[in-house]
């Protein structure tokens, strides 16, 4: 008994020492693992072998910045509202039976139809990225005049605006919750609608609506963006981040409404900064949500 005593004070005593020894490094590798063996003094038949493991610590990502954690990551958001030139139709007149065909009157060859791009970015890795999206905007409607007991109700032509959005995102500098970026990109916009002539009630038969008129518009920018991807890490949501920048680009513009063998156009080149007199352009046109899943 005395002896049997002897040898578990020894095991203890060996337990207690191995405690701690297996500390981990950090990186998620395994733990460290001890075996101790005592064994009895002569004259006994007990052995007792200890075995002690202790695992390593759990990977630990605090050192990372934000930005680093995204890297191999998609994120999608909004990123902003451009303007694609799309004239509107004046007032389209019905042709007569041996009259020429003419092209409406009151055009607004400036009119444009908005498209709020939704894309994605994807980190390639931690300097590289890739910018894709797409936008759109229709709208139609309808006017409605009354005249005693007369209603007149004229429909409105759909209006449609397309763009195509890319960029290559460049980080140059990351800190804990931020990365300065420039941004090289492009945008391509496209627009088109048509209108038909109303044929007045109780017009002779050879006054006819005669072929609709249509509108078209498109833009094409070249440039560069420069700012900041602010993440939410410090609110424990490094997925989120709000990127504010300020860019400048080239931009040819083009828009045209055409009726029959008829048309009226304008166009537009020019070199300038993304920054507009409207102040809620700021928002609309300069600031890009994302989410990185």
């Amino acid at each position: 008994m005395a002896a049997l005593i002897s040898v578990l004070a020894a095991t203890a005593h060996a337990q207690d020492g191995n405690t701690g020894t297996g500390t981990g490094d950090g990186s998620g590798s395994g733990g460290t693992t001890t075996t101790t063996t005592t064994t009895a003094p002569a004259g006994s038949s007990v052995s007792v072998k200890a075995t002690t493991t202790v695992g390593a610590k759990p990977a630990d990502d605090d050192s990372l910045t934000d930005h680093e954690k995204v890297v191999g990551r998609f994120a999608v958001g909004y990123l902003g509202v451009t303007e694609v030139p799309l004239p509107t139709i004046g007032t389209v007149q019905p042709v007569t039976a041996g009259q020429p065909v003419t092209l409406p009157g009151g055009n607004n060859l400036g009119a444009t139809v908005s498209a709020p791009v939704i894309g994605a970015r994807y980190w390639l890795t931690p300097r590289f990225g890739i910018d894709g999206g797409i936008g759109f905007g229709w709208s139609t409607g309808s006017d409605e005049r009354v005249d005693g007991n007369t209603t007149t109700t004229t429909d409105r032509s759909g209006r449609f605006g397309f763009l195509l959005h890319g960029g290559v995102p460049i980080a140059l500098v990351s800190g804990k919750h931020y990365t300065f970026e420039i941004i090289p990109e492009f945008n391509v916009g496209f627009g088109t609608t048509s209108a038909a002539a109303t044929v007045p009630p109780g017009s002779p038969n050879t006054v006819s609506a005669g072929p609709n008129a249509s509108a078209s518009g498109f833009r094409l920018d070249i440039g560069a963006r420069a700012g900041a991807e602010i993440h939410f890490g410090f609110i424990g949501v490094p997925q989120l981040a709000l990127q504010a920048t300020v860019g400048l680009n080239f931009q040819t513009a083009s828009a045209s409404v055409k009726r029959e063998g008829n048309s009226q156009s304008t166009s537009t080149t020019g070199l300038g900064t993304t920054v507009q007199a409207d102040p809620w352009s700021l928002f609309t046109k300069n600031i890009a949500a994302l989410y990185y899943f």
